[in-house]
C-alpha cells in the first residue's frame, strides 16, 4: 500500500541533547562534572538514576512545563541524593530543572531536518510526531520553528504511557490520520519500530546515536536522507 503518512520520533532522529545526555544538561555538568561522575561506581549511579526516575514513569500523565519543571526538579533531588560523595540543595534541583524544561538550546535539531520536511510535505505526505517526551517538548518545537511542518503531534506525557504501548502508536494514526499499512515510522530504537511492526505500520531505523543495526530496517544515518530512502516504499 502507497505510504501517505510519516511519523517521526524526536530524540536522535530529528533533535539531539546539547550534551549528549538528555538529564546531564550544560547547567548540570556546571555542578557535576562528566570526570566526576564517570568515577562513580555505575552500579550506584544508575541505582540512583533508576530510583530518580520511577516517579516519572508512574505518573507520566501531565499538561503543562510548571508540572514537568516540578517533577524534575524531584528527580534531580533524588538522583544527587542517592550518590554517596555528591551534594544538591533543593534551590540547585530546581534551577537545573527550571533550565532543562525552559531553555531550548539544550536540545538541537540536528541539520537540515526544516528542509527535509518541507521536501516531505511537498511530495504529499502527511507528517506526524511519535515520541516520549514531556510538555517542553512541545514548547521547544514551536519556538524551533518546527510545530508548522506537522500535522499532528503524539507526545507519550499526553495520555500517560511510553512506547512500545500499542495504544500510543493507535492514537499517533488517529491524530495523524492515515491507516497503519500506509504509515511509516521513523525512531532510533528497534524495539519500538517492532511494536509498531505488528500494528502494520512500517519502520525506517535512525543511526544518529548507534551505528550498529541487524539489518532488519532500512536506516538513515541524517534526517536529509529521508525523502531518498522512502522511496522504497512508493
Amino acid at each position: 500500500m502507497a505510504v501517505k503518512g510519516i511519523l517521526f520520533d524526536l530524540g536522535w532522529t530529528l533533535e539531539i541533547p546539547e550534551t549528549g545526555d538528555w538529564m546531564a544538561t550544560s547547567l548540570f555538568r556546571r555542578y557535576y562534572p562528566k570526570e566526576i561522575t564517570d568515577s562513580i561506581d555505575r552500579e550506584i549511579w544508575y541505582g540512583a538514576l533508576r530510583k530518580a526516575s520511577q516517579p516519572l514513569i508512574d505518573h507520566h500523565r501531565m499538561d503543562t512545563c510548571e508540572q514537568e519543571y516540578r517533577q524534575f526538579a524531584d528527580f534531580y533531588y533524588t538522583w544527587i541524593s542517592e550518590v554517596p560523595g555528591l551534594t544538591i540543595t533543593r534551590e540547585r534541583a530546581e534551577e537545573i530543572s527550571y533550565d532543562r524544561t525552559y531553555n531550548i538550546d539544550n536540545v538541537l535539531p540536528l541539520p537540515q531536518v526544516k528542509e527535509t520536511l518541507q521536501t516531505l510535505r511537498e511530495r504529499g505526505y502527511k507528517l506526524g510526531i511519535l515520541s516520549d517526551n514531556w510538555p517542553s517538548t512541545y514548547y521547544r518545537i514551536e519556538k524551533q520553528g518546527l510545530l508548522p511542518y506537522f500535522d499532528s503531534v503524539m507526545i507519550s506525557y499526553m495520555i500517560g504511557v511510553y512506547k512500545p504501548d500499542e495504544r500510543i502508536y493507535r492514537e499517533a494514526l488517529q491524530r495523524l490520520g492515515t491507516k497503519a499499512e500506509e504509515t511509516l515510522f521513523i525512531d532510533d530504537t528497534p524495539k519500538y519500530l517492532d511494536a509498531a511492526g505488528r500494528l502494520g505500520i512500517r519502520g525506517i531505523l535512525s543511526l544518529a546515536r548507534h551505528p550498529e543495526h541487524d539489518g532488519r530496517y532500512p536506516v538513515i544515518h541524517e534526517p536529509k536522507e529521508i525523502p531518498e530512502i522512502i522511496r522504497i516504499y512508493e
